[in-house]
């Protein structure tokens, strides 16, 4: 059995993009997380897109923060200014 890797052609979003990701799912304080795409990968059959969360979204010394990973379906892009 062959697995290909996820590739961002596939998604409305690529590498290096301003997102929005709904993290109503995830473990932390956040229902959504604003930062940049810095990966797509594949783990246990599901496609996981790695987003850096921006430096203002967490209250200093907060314990939560740096990269979220989400499914691809959480991430929404963001107009670029």
């Amino acid at each position: 059995m062959s697995t290909t890797a996820p590739s961002f052609e596939e998604y409305d979003f690529d590498h290096g993009d301003h997102v929005r990701a709904d993290w109503t799912e995830g473990d932390g304080p956040l229902d959504a997380v604003v930062g940049t795409v810095t990966e797509i990968s594949c783990s246990g059959g599901n496609v996981i897109v790695a987003v850096e969360a921006d430096d203002d979204q967490y209250p200093e010394r907060s314990i939560y923060g740096g990269t979220h990973d989400c499914a691809p379906e959480w991430v929404e892009p963001l107009e670029q200014s």
